[in-house]
């Protein structure tokens, strides 16, 4: 299991290296900055069911109890979530928003977590994913609980924000069982093989979805600066009258009879 963990610890490096986390700058407005928090919701929704799933398929009673006592301590951090859309955003999100285009990596992260669920995989291999699972979120969570301390938004949000991460630890205790186990575990040559292919397959996902969200983002700002600028660059009605063919002042008459 130690390659396993150590390959976990390499690409939660690199994930942290992620071009995505450049955008959460300090110097813009909080709303500006987490523009990117509604596509989130189709993940957020669905952790709860692989949580829940993974343990579910789980043989070995103590692994088993592992896995269950950690889909009980994630339970809530979902309204936490929708409660933050609504303040940044004002509102929630549609069915059909949550299903267009703009979402659809986070979509197809989620199915590639959930399609690791239902593989007939080794008990061991599912405590490795929970272990993947929350390599990504310290990164994540950890930095935009930085930009929201900065903005003094800790107390308007908690998703995103260091309540969670104090949230998380409170669960240190349960980290640290984990930890432990997997140390202890040894891994068949196959079985190593499969968990570290998952492990690869998890961040991937997930740097795809950080990806999509930074191009879907970038065109958003390209359409709302086109109008601006067409607006800055179009002549005043008076000068676009004059320039018009055929819309030139008529002459003034002259009365012959006067």
């Amino acid at each position: 299991m130690k390659a396993v963990l150590q390959h976990i610890e390499a690409r939660e490096k690199r994930f942290a290296a992620h071009p995505f986390f450049l955008e959460l700058k300090q110097d813009r407005p909080l709303d500006q900055v987490m523009a990117f928090a509604p596509r989130l919701t189709f993940w957020v929704m669905s952790f709860q069911d692989v949580l829940r799933l993974n343990a579910h398929f789980i043989q070995d009673p103590h692994l088993k109890a592992l896995a269950t006592r950690h889909h009980a301590e994630e339970s809530g951090h979902d309204q936490w979530f929708e409660d933050d859309i609504s303040a940044l955003t004002g509102g929630s999100l549609s069915i059909g928003a949550l299903y267009g285009k703009a979402h659809a990596k986070t979509r197809e992260a989620a199915y590639t977590i959930i399609s690791e669920v239902y593989r007939p995989v080794d008990d061991r291999v599912r405590i490795v994913l929970l272990w993947a699972l929350e390599s990504t979120s310290h990164v994540f969570f950890g930095r935009t609980a930085t930009l929201c301390a900065s903005q003094g938004a800790d107390e308007r949000l908690k998703y995103f924000s260091d309540h969670h991460m104090r949230a998380e630890a409170q669960h240190a205790m349960f980290e640290q069982e984990l930890a432990a186990e997997l140390e202890a575990m040894e891994l068949e040559p196959e079985v190593r093989a499969d968990a570290l292919a998952m492990v690869d397959r998890c961040f991937c996902a997930f740097e795809s979805l950080l990806t999509g969200m930074i191009i879907h983002l970038e065109h958003e700002r390209a359409e709302d600066a086109t109008p601006r600028q067409a607006t800055l660059s179009r002549p005043s009605s008076q000068e676009h009258e004059e320039e018009e063919p055929g819309m030139a002042p008529a002459p003034l008459s002259v009365d012959r009879a006067a």
